[in-house]
């Protein structure tokens, strides 16, 4: 039998000259040189031992077997190939947990040996996808790219605006500034592009509206360029199919196109007497299948998505689905204290179940990775991550995507980008077990590995009570970046900001934050027992962490202030525990002085003045008295005036 062992005698046969699979045999050469081994020549016609490199037309699934020359991978396709290089690695012990330089663990062997026992493996999703949702991870683009084909993700979605402020999107001319650079490292592993956002109003420019009002909604009372427009125009649909068409004409490197309506909770439909019978995802669905006719003219495989998010989640009853258009769910609203399939998000399921029998492709557009969703501060979501992506799978879903998006770049990125690409390929795969390998990997000691388990464990846990919410009765308004003409009296909330919650079910939140508070010293118990390590080893990823710490701390002083608004507490009981949420409030700042660059400061401290808002809020109803009012909202007006101007680009 052939020994395994690399020597200066073995070579790559390279058997294809497809861009991708040239990678697959640079990859691999150059990482068994770090692991260990000496340079190995890649040739077509090997003398000796080889490790072979072949592939079929198309397809992620691979296989590594031995033979009596060596060892072969092979791949249903070039990125097949790809994957089976990646695994080869793996299993040799290399390991890429983040896009930053620190992110990727190469060990080092005195003599690397090939493993010898036979894999197949292919993916449990057809398409698992990193979106890219704001300029700051646009400009790390390439390394992201770079890490999510190293993770098997084979696919990526620029999420594009061209509105501002640009919180939670790219700025669609970002993306054609900087997609020539890019492109390159996209088509090298053969990534599927996809494009887009809330761009079905930009298809009708809101010009038009003095010329032709009736192209536009209808909101009861009249007419009214505001949002989205009238389905029931053939004008209207004939200018959007015009622009839809130009948009595919524009942007060819897309295989998905996404030109979805306004992002609203509820309202932005027409209701005159044509469209009033139509349901809210009904005119959707009309206005995505003639979006999808025309991108059709241009590029006839290409596929666009109907967006059920908010008001269009319930299913269409009226109309059906054009061959081009795939369901995309956002359950932005779920619990995600709990699996997608959990009672508490049963009005959720429910929506992609009553779905199903009408679209022929699925996609699930997830949020592990939203830094505004999650005020800057992802919460790990370990068991969370995998339970929803086995129930995305028995549900028929063959697209999963995780939006990566916030109002700052991370310090460390998120554990959940890790167990989401994991986990998407494989979601019967042991996420307990998962965690461990990305804690060895960081640490280098199965010791000091199980300090940094204890740590996620905690926060996990604590952040329980935060994220318990019953979407089926939803009582927090959708977040609204540019603030109201008294954002004081009226602060924005998200699904995060219980302000409005019934009061019975504030106390019960209450309790169990109190409750989960230990579980946030028992993490810091355990960073401390991390002490062995270098300081420079883990502590971006400990910055992070403690700001998740820091944040619990003030949600919790912020549901105290409104229980005890709610049980009408003394004056100066409300202002003892206002100060307390202040100085909380005021740690967050200064967190964000020390980690957050200066150029993306302005757009994080303003979603924190929302939090300062939400303090404002108590003090004016409860605590100020009517010239102090007065200036607070003079303040207030003017701090979020000069933070929008810094954030908006002229």
């Amino acid at each position: 039998m052939l020994d395994l062992c690399l020597d200066a005698s073995w070579s790559l046969q390279l058997t294809s000259d497809h861009r991708t699979a040239r990678l697959a045999a640079t990859e691999l050469q150059t990482f068994l040189v770090q692991l260990g081994a000496p340079p190995l020549p890649v040739t077509s016609a090997p003398h000796g031992p080889r490790i072979l490199l072949d592939h079929g037309p198309s397809g992620d699934a691979f296989v590594r077997i031995t033979d009596d020359n060596g060892l072969r991978l092979r791949g249903d396709g070039p990125r097949g190939l790809l994957y089976a290089v990646y695994d080869l690695l793996e299993a040799l012990g290399c390991r890429w947990l983040t896009p930053e330089l620190d992110g990727t663990h190469v060990p080092s062997h005195s003599t690397v040996c090939l493993p010898g026992l036979a894999v197949a493996d292919r993916p449990a999703f057809a398409h698992r996808s990193l979106i890219i949702g704001h300029d700051l991870f646009l400009a790390q683009a390439e390394a992201w790219i770079i890490w999510a084909a190293r993770n098997r993700l084979n696919t990526l979605f620029i999420h594009t605006t061209i509105h501002e402020p640009a919180f939670g999107a790219c700025r669609l001319a970002t993306w054609r500034a900087c997609r020539r650079q890019l492109l390159p490292l996209i088509q090298d592993r053969a990534l599927r592009l996809e494009i887009g956002g809330h761009h079905l109003r930009d298809l009708l420019p809101r010009r038009f509206f003095r010329k032709a009002p009736e192209l536009f909604r209808y909101d009861g009372t009249r007419r009214t360029p505001d949002y989205n427009f009238c389905v029931s125009s053939p004008q209207a649909l004939a200018y959007v199919q015009q622009s839809a068409e130009a948009f595919a004409r524009a942007y060819p490197e897309a295989e998905i196109y996404h030109l979805w309506p306004d992002d609203l909770r509820d309202g932005g439909w027409c209701h005159c007497p044509a469209c009033a019978r139509l349901t809210p995802s009904d005119q959707a669905l009309i206005a995505t299948n003639a979006v999808a006719e025309a991108v059709r003219t241009h590029q006839p495989q290409a596929m666009v998505s109907y967006l059920a998010y908010h008001d269009t989640e319930a299913p269409p009853t009226s109309a059906s689905p054009h061959p081009a258009v795939q369901l995309l769910t956002a359950p932005r609203l779920r619990s995600y204290a709990a699996a997608i399939d959990a009672p508490v998000n049963q009005i959720v399921t429910a929506h992609l179940t009553g779905n199903r029998p009408l679209f022929a492709h699925q996609a699930v557009f997830e949020y592990y990775l939203d830094g505004l969703l999650f005020k800057a501060s992802p919460p790990p979501l370990t068991r969370i991550i995998a339970a929803d992506l086995q129930a995305y799978r028995v549900n028929g879903v063959s697209s999963v995507h995780a939006l990566l998006t916030g109002d700052r770049p991370f310090a460390w990125t998120p554990l959940n980008a890790y167990l989401f690409a994991r986990l998407a390929w494989a979601p019967d795969s042991d996420p307990v077990a998962l965690r461990e390998t990305y804690a060895i990997a960081r640490t280098t000691s199965p010791a000091l590995a199980t300090h940094l388990v204890e740590a996620y464990d905690a926060l996990e846990a604590a952040w329980q009570p935060v994220l318990a919410r019953d979407p089926a009765s939803d009582h927090a308004m959708r977040l609204n970046l540019i603030p109201s003409l008294d954002p004081v009296n009226a602060p924005p909330m998200d699904v995060l900001d219980m302000l409005t919650e019934p009061q019975r079910t504030a106390e019960q939140r209450l309790e169990a934050m109190l409750a989960s508070a230990s579980q946030v010293q028992q993490g810091q118990q355990a960073w401390a027992s991390l002490a062995p390590l270098p300081d420079t080893a883990l502590a971006a990823e400990a910055a992070e962490w403690q700001l998740a710490a820091e944040l619990l701390q003030f949600f919790r002083l912020r549901q105290q202030l409104y229980v005890l608004v709610a049980r009408k507490a003394a004056p100066a009981t409300l202002h003892t525990t206002l100060q307390e949420a202040q100085a909380s409030l005021d740690a967050l700042r200064t967190w964000a002085h020390q980690h957050v660059p200066p150029a993306a400061r302005p757009g994080h401290l303003l979603l924190r003045t929302i939090f300062q808002l939400h303090l404002d809020h108590i003090a004016d109803l409860h605590l100020l008295k009517p010239w102090h009012r007065l200036g607070l909202r003079a303040r207030r007006a003017s701090d979020l005036a000069l933070m929008l101007s810094r954030i908006i680009r002229p």
